[in-house]
């Protein structure tokens, strides 16, 4: 069904004109852009062997059937045309098609159509736009594992017995399911049916950028790009290369010893397996104090030598610093509400400082909170029964009389509210509010 003359030039006596090495000016530039991924079928290599394969007349294709490696989209061509004897002027033929490949040997839908392609022998020619203007660029969407065609349509006849040019296959033989060839008459065929070899064309798939093993500064591993890996500090493996396939260095912190005060640089797990208490990623023994302990400020005013962060923080106080000591710090006075009887207002003052302005101090702890919402501060109240702004010994008797006849006591001091006999504050006036108001009463 094909032409007996249907050979390929390196089976002629005169191979010498017909096995070159091809100048790959085009394919190396493509290569340099991160993204693009060149995909091909052969083992051609810059500076090997090439056989030219014809010949072939007007209308006649021969194409390779090829496989995005990821999702991404067709952006160039690459044809191989190489000639066999030198001096041959470019070639111009009818076009590039890119067909659907889920079909063999018969392509499916056309995807793309490149016209009169321009073909300089002695190169790999790349072709990146569908217009002889060059002002359409070629783009044609795929996705991982999708199979197309890239195909030549000759518009012009070779004759490689004569030297002429043509395209050119590799020379380790054919692979089944991605070679074939156009014939007129008869149709499409396997390549592989009639010549040994993968035919050199080409296709460029941008990719975008790929995603491949990071390993972290916290020594995790995570599949990512290049671009969030620098941004994230880490050291990036490869594209496609998997975190199970790299082991990512762990980092080491100080690991202290409580039994002997000692520390070690160990990584996390070391430190665990050790009995040691890791300090975190990134510290370091020379510089880490592993049972820090200082001065602790009680709320009450008063202060605790060799405590640590934690057990001060759990006395409410305030941690004044490593190696820091009572004798050469000055804790805060303790505070409390601070009842001005003149005006009925509560602000939370020292003890001291509510003496200079001529107030009642409630207490250490004490706030100005108003729970009973009378307009007055509940630690105001408290002991005060007579409403004067203080507590003293004339607040003994409405005490008592609270204690024993709320109504009368109400009628009594009609501008005080039963709950300032209430001194334990539990909501109800009994003989559980005589202990907290003796307290109050000696300033206790």
């Amino acid at each position: 069904m094909l032409r007996s003359w249907f050979t390929d030039c390196g089976r002629r006596s005169s191979a010498y004109a017909c096995v070159a090495a091809v100048a790959l000016a085009a394919a190396l530039c493509a290569k340099g852009r991160a993204a693009e991924v060149v995909v091909k079928n052969d083992s051609f290599e810059e500076g090997g062997l090439a056989y030219l394969v014809g010949d072939f007349v007007p209308g006649e294709e021969v194409g390779v059937r090829l496989t995005s490696p990821c999702d991404g989209t067709i952006v160039a061509v690459q044809i191989a045309w190489l000639e066999g004897t030198p001096g041959h002027p470019p070639s111009l033929h009818r076009a590039i098609r890119i067909y659907d490949g889920s079909t063999f040997p018969t392509p499916g839908a056309q995807l793309a159509y490149l016209e009169a392609p321009l073909l300089s022998p002695g190169y790999v020619n790349e072709f990146r736009y569908l217009d002889e203007a060059g002002t359409i660029p070629l783009s044609v969407p795929v996705t991982v594992g999708q199979q197309f065609y890239v195909a030549l349509e000759f518009d012009e006849p070779t004759d490689v017995g004569s030297g002429g040019a043509s395209v050119v296959r590799d020379t380790d033989g054919c692979q089944t399911g991605r070679n074939i060839i156009y014939v007129i008459p008869g149709g499409w065929f396997n390549f592989c049916l009639f010549i040994q070899g993968d035919v050199v064309i080409r296709a460029v798939v941008d990719c975008g950028e790929q995603s491949g093993a990071c390993c972290l500064p916290s020594g995790a591993c995570q599949f990512i790009t290049p671009t969030q890996c620098a941004g994230s500090a880490g050291t990036y493996h490869g594209d496609l290369v998997s975190c199970a396939a790299v082991e990512c260095p762990q980092p080491s912190g100080a690991c202290c010893f409580e039994a002997t005060g000692g520390c070690l640089d160990l990584t996390q797990q070391l430190c665990a397996v050790t009995a040691g208490i890791w300090a975190g990623m990134g510290t370091q023994c020379a510089t880490y104090t592993c049972f820090p302990s200082g001065a602790c400020c009680l709320p009450d005013g008063g202060c605790v030598d060799d405590v640590s962060p934690s057990e001060c923080a759990a006395a409410a106080g305030v941690y004044r610093g490593d190696g820091t000591q009572c004798g050469l710090i000055d804790c805060p006075d303790p505070t409390g509400a601070c009842c001005i009887a003149s005006t009925g207002g509560c602000v939370v003052l020292s003890e001291a400082a509510c003496a200079v302005v001529g107030a009642h101090w409630a207490g250490f702890g004490t706030t100005c909170v108003d729970l009973n919402q009378n307009g007055k501060a509940d630690a105001c109240e408290a002991g005060d029964c007579n409403c004067d702004g203080a507590v003293n010994v004339f607040d003994i008797d409405p005490f008592v009389l609270a204690l024993v006849d709320a109504a009368g006591y109400q009628a009594a001091y009609p501008n005080c509210s039963i709950s300032n006999a209430d001194t334990n504050r539990d909501g109800t006036v009994n003989v559980f509010d005589i202990d907290p108001f003796v307290a109050l009463l000696t300033g206790e």
